[in-house]
């Protein structure tokens, strides 16, 4: 898995940045990523200090977006069997409420980063 470096959802889409030096395989991301959509992870949150997280500099996976921070205590959001981070945004119960995804492309951004687009047709 590569670092993260940005994201976005909206309605019937999304961005994921990751720092990799070439572009992955289309098919191939989407294949897994929708594998891991059918696992139905649930979802689930707990918070820990800002203290706690400073502790364990390993939750952050995104380098250049930080959680939110200042109020004492973050948010952790696990999808149970697949990842645990701090998140501020809102989520889904279980994985399986994505429904099935496209690829749409996969974009050169830059020397380290490529951008994969995302829809969500049953949007």
């Amino acid at each position: 898995m590569a670092p993260v470096t940005g994201g976005a959802v909206g309605d019937g889409y999304g961005r994921l940045d990751f720092d990799l030096p070439e572009s992955p395989d289309q098919a191939e991301v989407q294949e897994k990523l929708n594998a891991l959509i059918r696992g139905d992870a649930p979802v689930s949150f707990r918070w820990i200090t800002d203290a706690e997280l400073d502790a364990q500099p390993e939750l952050v996976k995104t380098l250049s977006v930080q959680p939110p921070r200042g109020a004492g205590k973050v948010r952790l959001v696990q999808v149970e069997g697949i990842d645990l981070q701090p998140c501020g945004g809102t989520h889904v119960r279980n994985i399986g409420e994505i429904g099935e995804v496209l690829i749409a492309k996969i974009e050169k951004k830059g020397k380290q980063n490529r951008r994969v687009r995302l829809e969500f047709p049953t949007a």
